[in-house]
């Protein structure tokens, strides 16, 4: 089959051709979007969590492209270690205010261009350019606090765009990576916006691991009650189904069932995965039927791209004292996501007692090779992993 025609698009963030599985989120975040345009009235924010490779980066450009496209000021992030939340917020904002002041009357973004100018001086985030002159709005998002400053910005976007009859979306990707002053900050002015009557017509999305839900709560009490989580899960086999069937279809091609079996049963649900085998088996096929063989030689390219890129490099960041972990972790799970307790795999490495483990869980942590779905529990960050990791002996 022609390479230059393959649908299938594996890799961090890249937008699969058929999102399949995820029509229930796509209608939710539609009731979201018509309740603000119509109404001016916003609502209950969402956190997404999942492993690796499940899709929540692509489903945020998604939700994304939907609030640009409905003319929407739009902020999108990737919280990254090391640089301050604040710092990137504001890179992405000012580029949709820039927007915002060539699409709507500047007199009604002025109290909002002033704040923001505030918001920026005051946290010292760099120059950062508007376009246009403004000066600092005295009073708003200038003490210095990232939660008080950040409030007063999301409360003047919220109201500003209501006058608009537009909304604000608010997305931020790998938010686990941020600091529990950032994520206190957040949810603080999150639940500033969810206290007005209506509701300002301001909406965030979160994601992160699965150990998001319970760092926002560490940080914030009230966090649980404040977002929606969403919890992101590997794919039914009816969703696997299509995200390989119907691309192929598309361009006048099919597969044996046989061979589908086999690639089904090689992914199991994982969307990145399914991805991979899916352009392997493309590019190996004569084609248009993808016949058994095609799919065997295609899973097997497709697991040594995954093993050789997502895996080894994982691997390959433990230090040896971390890998005695990761191989008890893997020898002791099933594979399924739920964990390990710690105490159990201490007892498994003839350890005296779970604390033995703190440091190198800790380490693994850091690192987002592993997480902790609940106290005292321990899990891979990126589903297939336990595998890789018996097969390394």
């Amino acid at each position: 089959m022609d390479p230059v025609l393959n649908p299938f698009k594996p890799g961090a963030g890249l937008r699969p051709p058929i999102l399949a599985g995820r029509d229930t989120l796509f209608g939710d975040f539609d009731i979201v979007r018509r309740r603000i345009t119509e109404l001016g009235e916003g609502d209950r924010s969402w956190i997404l969590t999942g492993l690796r490779g499940v899709g929540k980066t692509v489903l945020i450009g998604e939700l994304a492209r939907t609030a640009i496209n409905g003319g929407w000021i739009v902020a999108k992030l990737e919280v990254r270690k090391g640089h301050p939340m604040a710092e990137e917020l504001a890179t992405t904002l000012a580029t949709s205010l820039r927007g915002a002041t060539r699409r709507f009357d500047p007199r009604k973004l002025t109290q909002l261009l002033g704040v923001f100018k505030s918001f920026t001086v005051s946290l010292n985030v760099g120059v950062v350019t508007l376009g246009v002159d403004i000066d600092p709005a005295a009073g708003f998002a200038d003490t210095g606090r990232l939660s008080t400053d950040l409030t007063d910005l999301f409360v003047v976007l919220g109201e500003t765009v209501r006058e608009l009859g537009v909304g604000a979306l608010i997305l931020i990707d790998e938010l686990q990576e941020a600091t529990a002053e950032e994520m206190a900050a957040v949810s603080t002015a999150i639940h500033q916006i969810s206290q007005t009557s209506p509701v300002l017509p301001l909406f965030l999305v979160g994601a992160g691991l699965p150990s998001l839900p319970s760092q926002l709560a560490t940080a914030n009490s009230y966090a649980e009650r404040l977002y929606q989580f969403r919890a992101l899960s590997t794919l039914s086999e009816l969703d696997s189904r299509a995200a390989l069937v119907q691309p192929v279809i598309e361009r006048d091609a099919e597969w044996d069932e046989a061979a589908l079996r086999l690639a089904l049963d090689a992914a199991n649900g994982y969307p990145y995965f399914l991805q991979e085998v899916g352009k392997a088996v493309w590019n190996n096929a004569l084609g248009p039927v993808f016949t058994v063989e095609d799919a065997q030689v295609g899973t097997e390219i497709a697991r040594a791209e995954v093993n050789a890129g997502l895996y080894q490099s994982r691997w390959d960041r433990a230090t040896p004292a971390q890998k005695d972990l990761l191989r008890a972790l893997a020898e002791e799970g099933d594979g399924d996501g739920d964990g390990v307790v710690v105490r159990d795999l201490a007892r498994a490495m003839g350890k005296p007692s779970a604390s033995a483990l703190s440091v190198p869980r800790d380490e693994l942590i850091k690192k987002g090779l592993v997480y902790a779905p609940e106290r005292g529990v321990l899990a891979f960050t990126v589903p297939g992993f336990h595998q890789f990791i018996r097969d390394q002996d």
